[in-house]
C-alpha cells in the first residue's frame, strides 16, 4: 500500500477519536453544571425541610424568598426571648416581694423575742442557784475551747453549708422559696418562744450572770441589737433553746430535701455534736435543748403538712380556699385556725406561681426536675376505686413542684455567671 493512502487512513481514524474526546469533555462539563444546580436545589430543599419541622408556615414560601423567611423567623424568635425575659422579671419581682414580707415578719419576731428576754431578765436576781442538770453534773468544769465563739461558729458553719447546697445548687426560684420557708418557720418559733420565756423565769446555769434590765424603748432597742449579735449574755433566754431549734430546722432541711443518704447521716451527726456543745457550754439546760429539738421538729413537720394541703388545694381547685363541696377535708382542716394559715402560707410562698411554673413546658427554664411529660395534667390523676368512686392521686412531679427532687442543679450558678457577664458587657459598651 502506498504511503499516501496510509496517511489518509490514519487521518480518518484520528478524526473520530477527536470527536469522541470532545463528546466526553462536553458531557463532563454538562454533568458538572447539572451537579452544581442540583446541589443548590438540594441545599434549598434541606433548608425548607428544616424550617418545616419548626413551623408549617413554610409550605407557602417559595425558594427565592427563603432567605427573607429565615430573617423574619429570627426576628420572631427574638421577640419570644424578650417576652420570656419580661415574664422572668415579673416572676422574680413577685418572689422578692414575698421574701421582703417574710423578712419583715421575721424582724418583728426577733425584736419581740429580745424584748421578752429583757422583761424576763428583769425578774431574775443575780446569784440565784442554778437548777440541777445531769449533763452539767458530768461536766463540772467547762472545757476552755467550748465557749460562745465556738458554739456560734459551728452553727454558722452548718448555716453556710446549707446555704451553699440549697442556694447555689438548687433551681433559683426554688432556692428563694426555701429561704422564705425557712424565715417563716424560724419566725414562728420566735413568736411562740417569746411567750414561753416571759411567763416563766428560770435561773441561769451560770450563777455569775448579770441580767439585763427593762429601760426606755431606745435602750431596749439597743439591748436587742447586742443580743442579736451576741455582744451581751442574757441570763433567762433558756426555755426552748433557740440555737437548738434553728439547728434542728437546718438538719430537717437536709433530711427532707437532700437525696444522698450519706450526706444526711453526716449532717445528723454534726447536728448532734452542736446539740452536745450547747449543753456542755451551759448555754442552756439539757431540757431546753430537748424542748428546742422537739419544738423545731414539730414546727417543721406541721408547716410542711399545711404547705402540702395548700398545694393540693391549688392543684385541684386552682385556689387555696375550698370552693368544691365534694372536696374531702383532712382532719387538720377542721380547725379554723389552720384553715386561715393554709392560704396565708400559700400566699407568702407564692405557691400558686410555683406550681404554675412547674407545669410549663420548659419547667422553670430547663432546670426544674427530669419528670416527663410536664403539663397541667401532670400534677394530679383522677382514679376510681373498687366502688367506682373517684379520688385524686398526686404524681411525683406534684411534690417536686414545691419541694424539689433532691438532685443537684447548676442553673443558679449559670444564671449568676450570665448576669455578671451581662454587667461586664454593659460596662465595656459604655
Amino acid at each position: 500500500m502506498p504511503k499516501v493512502e496510509n496517511r489518509k487512513m490514519i487521518h480518518e481514524l484520528n478524526d473520530p477519536l477527536k470527536d469522541n474526546v470532545n463528546f466526553i469533555l462536553n458531557f463532563n462539563d454538562t454533568k458538572q453544571t447539572y451537579c452544581k444546580s442540583a446541589d443548590n436545589i438540594s441545599e434549598k430543599n434541606e433548608r425548607l425541610k428544616t424550617s418545616d419541622s419548626v413551623s408549617p408556615d413554610l409550605q407557602g414560601v417559595s425558594i427565592e424568598n427563603i432567605d427573607d423567611y429565615f430573617e423574619k423567623k429570627n426576628d420572631s424568635s427574638r421577640s419570644i426571648e424578650i417576652k420570656n425575659l419580661n415574664f422572668r422579671r415579673k416572676i422574680y419581682k413577685i418572689f422578692f416581694i414575698r421574701l421582703l414580707y417574710a423578712f419583715i415578719f421575721g424582724i418583728i419576731g426577733v425584736y419581740i423575742q429580745c424584748y421578752s428576754i429583757i422583761l424576763s431578765d428583769s425578774y431574775y436576781n443575780a446569784g440565784d442557784e442554778p437548777l440541777k442538770d445531769r449533763i452539767h453534773e458530768l461536766f463540772k468544769k467547762i472545757p476552755p475551747f467550748i465557749n460562745t465563739v465556738f458554739v456560734n461558729g459551728n452553727i454558722m458553719i452548718l448555716s453556710i453549708i446549707t446555704l451553699l447546697r440549697f442556694g447555689l445548687f438548687f433551681p433559683f426560684l426554688l432556692s428563694l422559696t426555701m429561704l422564705i420557708r425557712m424565715i417563716l418557720m424560724l419566725s414562728l418559733i420566735y413568736y411562740i418562744r417569746s411567750l414561753f420565756i416571759y411567763v416563766t423565769t428560770i435561773p441561769c446555769p451560770i450563777s455569775t450572770c448579770k441580767p439585763l434590765r427593762d429601760k426606755s424603748f431606745l435602750e431596749n432597742l439597743y439591748s436587742s441589737y447586742l443580743i442579736i449579735f451576741a455582744q451581751v449574755y442574757e441570763c433567762t433566754d433558756l426555755i426552748i433553746s433557740g440555737h437548738t431549734a434553728y439547728t434542728t430546722l437546718l438538719k430537717f432541711l437536709w433530711i427532707f430535701y437532700e437525696k444522698n443518704i450519706y450526706i444526711k447521716v453526716c449532717i445528723s451527726i454534726y447536728s448532734l455534736f452542736i446539740f452536745s456543745i450547747i449543753i456542755i457550754s451551759r448555754f442552756h439546760y439539757t431540757v431546753d435543748v430537748l424542748m428546742g429539738y422537739v419544738f423545731g421538729a414539730s414546727v417543721f413537720i406541721c408547716y410542711h403538712y399545711l404547705l402540702d394541703i395548700a398545694a393540693k388545694r391549688y392543684a385541684i381547685n386552682k385556689s387555696f380556699y375550698i370552693n368544691d363541696s365534694d372536696y374531702l377535708k383532712s382532719f387538720i382542716e377542721r380547725c379554723n385556725l389552720f384553715c386561715y394559715l393554709i392560704p396565708l402560707i400559700g400566699y407568702l410562698e407564692a405557691l400558686d406561681y410555683r406550681i404554675d411554673i412547674s407545669t410549663s413546658y420548659n419547667k422553670e427554664w430547663n432546670s426544674f426536675c427530669p419528670c416527663k411529660p410536664v403539663n397541667s395534667k401532670s400534677l394530679i390523676i383522677k382514679k376510681k376505686n373498687a366502688n367506682n368512686e373517684e379520688y385524686y392521686d398526686f404524681s411525683d412531679h406534684f411534690y417536686h413542684s414545691h419541694a424539689g427532687n433532691g438532685s443537684y442543679s447548676l442553673s443558679s450558678i449559670y444564671n449568676l455567671l450570665n448576669k455578671c457577664k451581662n454587667i461586664g458587657r454593659k460596662k465595656n459598651n459604655n
